[in-house]
This record gives structure tokens, C-alpha cells and sequence, in this order.
């Protein structure tokens, strides 16, 4: 993949990441303290799987789009 496709995905996955962390936030309102903690933990892992994508797939081949590394 390309710096440009890399840099275009990685702003996909920001994106869902940013929209999975407002459904946690809605969620946390009108949920039961049980049900949101198990979704939250789903959430969690979702987002973990995506992070391990970025880091095999994208940051590997192209680290100036991992804003943690120089």
C-alpha cells in the first residue's frame, strides 16, 4: 500500500474509532451499568483489533503516520 492509501485508511480508522467511542458515551447514558460494561468490553476489543491492524499492516511499512513515533 501506498503513503497515500496507508494515510487515507489510517483516517478511516479514526474515524470509526471516534464514532464506536460517541455509541460508548450514548450507551453509558441509557444502559444498565451490566450491559454497558459487557459493551464496553466489546467496544474494547473492537478497537484493539483495529489498532493491531494499524500496527501490522500500516505503521510497519509507513511509521510517519503513527502521530506516537518521530
Amino acid at each position: 500500500m501506498d503513503a497515500k492509501s496507508a494515510a487515507r485508511f489510517k483516517q478511516h480508522v479514526e474515524r470509526v474509532i471516534e464514532e464506536l467511542s460517541l455509541a460508548l458515551t450514548l450507551a453509558k447514558e441509557t444502559s444498565p451499568a451490566d450491559e454497558f460494561l459487557r459493551l464496553r468490553t466489546s467496544v474494547g476489543d473492537i478497537i484493539a483489533r483495529i489498532d493491531t491492524v494499524l500496527q501490522d499492516n500500516i505503521y510497519k511499512d509507513h511509521p510517519g503516520l503513527d502521530g506516537m513515533k518521530d
